[in-house]
């Protein structure tokens, strides 16, 4: 009977363990940020934004701006880079994640020669690893390159005043730059022009994030003669 005891109180202590890992795994689960954002379908989370794109976007587009807010912010590109053809899918507070959703809606079904990517930053804030940013920045290349569609890669643009975050924004773009090598595909680092070894530079920015007219005008002229040299 003795043992049988010990038995029983050993097994319910090891239950107990058990229900107690199992609890702490899916608070840990629910507290990541990219766990909280799976949990939104798509549809749900970019049905709006879609419309209000389609709704800004020409009939014939050749170029696609994709990218986060600070796309999305640059308004008219059109009017910025002198063309008619292009359509800003820019998304305010998406993940590079987020972003490969959207590819079928926002860039895929316009048949573009060539969609411009910038994003990251969003990731980065919310702490999702390099690795896993890295992963779906892969997923957006290969996918336009499956649907004859050229990708032109834009550095995620550094903040300003916050050293660790730049630290991974440089790790970032090391792994983005050295892949867009590797498949021949025009890579962009806008930090070159707009940062400093502190960080995007005030005078670029409004919020040490968001980028400033300024920020835009230096931009633009990057893009122009980049679009220049494909002869579109």
């Amino acid at each position: 009977m003795k043992n049988i005891f010990i038995i029983s109180v050993l097994f319910n202590i090891i239950l107990a363990i058990l229900l107690i890992s199992a609890f702490v795994y899916q608070f840990r689960k629910e507290e990541d940020p990219v766990a909280k954002i799976s949990k939104f379908e798509p549809q749900k989370l970019s049905a709006k934004r879609i419309e209000r794109i389609m709704k800004k976007s020409p009939q014939t587009v050749s170029i696609v701006m994709l990218g986060n807010s600070i796309t999305e912010y640059g308004g008219d590109w059109n009017a910025r880079l002198g063309r008619s053809d292009i359509r800003n899918s820019g998304q305010g507070g998406y993940t590079t994640g987020q972003l490969a959703w959207l590819l079928d809606s926002c860039v895929l079904n316009a048949s573009p020669k060539y969609c411009f990517t910038l994003a990251g930053i969003n990731d980065i804030s919310l702490g999702i690893p390099v690795e896993r940013i890295f992963q779906n920045y892969q997923t957006i290349i290969d996918t336009l390159l499956e649907n004859n569609i050229q990708p032109i890669v834009q550095s995620t643009l550094c903040q300003t005043g916050n050293p660790s975050g730049n630290h991974t924004v440089t790790c970032l773009n090391y792994l983005l730059e050295d892949y867009c090598t590797g498949k021949n595909i025009v890579f962009i680092d806008l930090n070159q022009f707009m940062a400093d070894k502190n960080g995007l530079m005030p005078e670029y920015s409004t919020d040490g994030t968001h980028l400033s007219e300024r920020g835009y005008e230096i931009w633009s002229e990057k893009l122009k003669q980049v679009i220049t040299g494909l002869h579109l």
